[in-house]
């Protein structure tokens, strides 16, 4: 099984060739911190339209997102919607709900 680094690790790889992505983060300076509860953490830098995946944990993280690896992996690739695994309690989020929704649709544009 994939795991959920790796798989965004190619979503950032797609974004990275996307130019309305970049000019849409062009302003952007967040962190994102994913914590898989039964895998190692992660951070997404979205910084000047540049995208960048880093392992651990970032102490400055505008949101971090929390849920099992194997959800995580089904929400990067579409197949869990996260509104629905939000209010279901498999996605919990910690820090701003709202930078968490811009994610989303980034998320959802590279794919």
């Amino acid at each position: 099984m994939d795991s959920p680094f790796e798989i965004l690790s190619e979503l950032v790889g797609k974004a990275a060739q996307n130019t309305r992505l970049k000019e849409k983060t062009k302003d952007w300076n967040k962190v994102f911190q994913f914590r898989p509860t039964d895998s190692d953490p992660f951070y997404l830098v979205i910084k000047g339209g540049e995208v960048k995946l880093e392992k651990g944990s970032a102490p400055n993280a505008v949101a971090t997102i929390i849920m099992p690896a194997g959800d995580m992996v089904q929400l990067f690739r579409g197949q869990l919607d996260a509104v629905q695994a939000f209010f279901s309690g498999k996605l919990k989020v910690e820090g701003n709900m709202f930078e968490a929704q811009s994610l989303q649709s980034l998320i959802e544009a590279t794919r």
